[in-house]
């Protein structure tokens, strides 16, 4: 019986360090998911933001540099850092047409790599906005 006890000397101390490995690995994972699907919520506000402004404009050219600086500005606004941020304007400007904005936006993912999540990974939003009719211009 003596024997027994002294084979297990030692173990308690891998055990706790398995059981905090896949504590911290398990709060990676978590802290990943949830970076995703907050980004995901901002880029679709940020979408939803970039395609009014986009809509209030009398231009293409117009349309498209407003829809970025929203953008841009909405992401900031919510904190979000996207390694590659990319606006894109589709539709016609005339008065009572749609206007369609997808915004594109690359997270970086470097911290949470070891619960499985790649290094970076793309979230798209979009949305469309109907252009006013009432509006003067165009």
């Amino acid at each position: 019986m003596r024997s027994a006890v002294v084979r297990d000397r030692g173990s308690a101390g891998v055990e706790a360090s398995l059981a905090v490995t896949a504590l911290l690995a398990t709060g990676m994972f978590v802290i990943g998911g949830l970076r995703i699907t907050n980004t995901a919520g901002d880029v679709q506000a940020a979408a939803r933001a970039a395609a009014r402004a986009a809509a209030g404009q009398y231009s293409p050219d117009a349309a498209a540099s407003a829809a970025s600086a929203v953008a841009a500005g909405a992401l900031a606004e919510r904190g979000m850092a996207c390694a590659d941020l990319g606006v894109d304007v589709q539709g016609d400007l005339s008065a009572g047409s749609v206007v369609v904005v997808t915004v594109t936006c690359t997270v970086e993912l470097g911290d949470v790599v070891l619960a499985g999540f790649p290094g970076a990974t793309t979230v798209n939003g979009e949305a469309v906005e109907y252009v006013d009719v009432a509006r003067g211009g165009l």
